[in-house]
C-alpha cells in the first residue's frame, strides 16, 4: 500500500481522538464499548481492504469519472451529490469541534468569528490546492506532528496518575453486547480509505494491500482505538469523565512536563491536534468540492475568462459553516455527530461499495463488448 494511503487513513483516525468520538465511547462504557471497538476494527479493516481492491481496478480515476463512465447519469448525479454533502458535513463537524475547543481552552475572550475567519483563510487556500499537493502537505504535517502526539501518549502511559485498575474495570465490560453508537463512531475512525473517491486520481498504480501492510495498519488502528478509549479512563476514572465532552483535553491537562519549556501538556496537545484537524478539514472539503464540481458546473458564470463556480461553492461552504457554528449548541453538536455516525456513515459506506461493484460490472460488460 502507498504511504499516502496510510496518511489518509491515519490522519482521519488521529484527528478523531480529540473530537466527540471519545465521549461517545465513554458513554457506552457500560453497554458494550469494548466489543464495539473489536468489531469496528475487524469490519473497518475488511472495508479498507475491499475499497482499496475496488479502487485499484480504476487506476487514476476518482468516483466521478468511474460513475460517469460505467453507470447511467440518472444514477451517478444523485449519488455524487449525496457523497459531496456527506463529506462536507464531516468537515463541518471537525470545524465546529475545533472552533469550540479553541474558544473554550485557548482563547476564551476571542470572538468566535475571529476563529472561524482564521480557519477560512487557511482551509480555503488548502482546498483550492491540487490533489497531489494536499497529499504532500499532509505528509509533511503528519511527519512533524505525529511523533509529538505519540510522545504525549507515551507520557500518559508512564505517568504515576495512570490507574490500571480503572482500565481493568473497563475491560471487564467485555461481556456486554456491542453498543451501536460506539461501534459506528469507532468505524468512522478506521475508514479514511473512503477519501479515495477523489484521491484515487493521484494513485495511477494503486497496489493491492499486502499481508504485511494490512497487519501493520491493523496494529496501528488497534493501538489508536485502545488509546482513545482506555487512556482517558485510566487517568481520569469513570466519575470525572461522566460530564466531560472532550475527555482527551481533560486527560492531557492532567499531564505535566516538569523540565519542559511549556509545563502544561494541554497546550502542546491542542496545538498538535489543531494542525491535524486543519489537514482533515482540507481533505474533507477538497473531496466535497471536487464531487460537487463534477455534477454542478456553471459554464457561463465567468469573470474575465475565469470561471466562478469554485469560488461560489466556497462562499456557500463558509456561509453554512459560520451560521452552523454560531447557532449549534454543545448538546446539539454531540447529538448531530452521533446521528451522522449512526445513520449516515453506514449508508455511505455500503453505497460506496455498491457503486464500485456496479461500476466494475459495467466495466467488465464494456470490455466483453469490445472483444466481440
Amino acid at each position: 500500500m502507498s504511504r499516502f494511503l496510510f496518511y489518509l487513513i491515519l490522519i482521519n483516525m488521529i484527528t478523531n481522538m480529540v473530537s466527540i468520538t471519545p465521549r461517545i465511547l465513554i458513554v457506552g462504557s457500560n453497554t458494550g464499548t469494548v466489543l464495539s471497538l473489536v468489531l469496528a476494527l475487524i469490519i473497518g479493516m475488511i472495508f479498507t481492504y475491499i475499497l482499496v481492491i475496488l479502487f485499484s481496478r480504476f487506476p487514476g480515476q476518482g468516483l466521478p469519472e468511474i460513475l460517469n463512465a460505467y453507470t447511467p447519469k440518472w444514477f451517478a448525479t444523485p449519488v455524487l451529490l449525496f457523497f459531496a454533502v456527506a463529506w462536507y458535513i464531516a468537515g463541518l463537524f471537525t470545524l465546529i469541534i475545533y472552533t469550540f475547543i479553541i474558544n473554550r481552552f485557548l482563547t476564551p475572550e476571542m470572538s468566535m468569528y475571529t476563529v472561524i475567519l482564521t480557519f477560512v483563510a487557511i482551509v480555503t487556500y488548502g482546498i483550492c490546492m491540487g490533489t497531489k499537493n494536499i497529499l504532500y502537505m499532509g505528509e509533511i504535517i503528519f511527519i512533524l506532528i505525529v511523533p509529538l502526539i505519540f510522545f504525549i501518549q507515551l507520557k500518559g502511559y508512564m505517568t504515576p496518575e495512570l490507574n490500571w485498575d480503572y482500565i481493568r474495570v473497563a475491560l471487564m465490560e467485555v461481556n456486554h453486547l456491542p453498543d451501536y453508537s460506539a461501534f459506528t463512531s469507532s468505524l468512522f475512525i478506521v475508514i479514511g480509505t473512503a477519501n479515495l473517491v477523489i484521491f484515487n486520481r493521484f494513485f495511477t498504480k494503486l497496489k493491492k494491500p499486502s499481508g504485511k501492510g494490512m497487519a501493520l495498519l491493523t496494529f496501528i488502528c488497534a493501538y489508536i482505538l485502545a488509546t482513545t478509549y482506555f487512556l482517558p479512563i485510566g487517568i481520569g476514572g469513570f466519575d470525572s469523565l461522566d460530564n466531560a465532552l472532550y475527555p482527551w483535553i481533560m486527560t492531557s491537562d492532567s499531564l505535566r512536563m516538569k523540565f519542559g519549556i511549556i509545563e502544561r501538556v494541554v497546550f502542546i496537545f491542542i496545538g498538535a491536534f489543531l494542525a491535524l484537524g486543519v489537514v482533515s478539514m482540507i481533505i474533507h472539503w477538497h473531496v466535497s468540492i471536487k464531487l460537487l464540481s463534477s455534477v454542478v458546473y456553471f459554464k457561463k458564470f465567468n469573470w474575465k475568462s475565469y470561471n466562478l463556480t469554485l469560488p461560489f461553492f466556497i462562499v456557500i461552504f463558509w456561509g453554512i459553516a459560520i451560521i452552523s457554528t454560531k447557532t449549534v449548541t454543545v448538546y446539539g453538536l454531540f447529538k448531530s455527530v452521533e446521528a451522522f455516525d449512526n445513520f449516515g456513515l453506514p449508508f455511505m459506506l455500503l453505497l460506496l461499495v455498491s457503486c464500485l461493484l456496479l461500476a466494475r460490472k459495467g466495466a467488465a460488460s464494456k470490455w466483453r463488448e469490445s472483444k466481440k
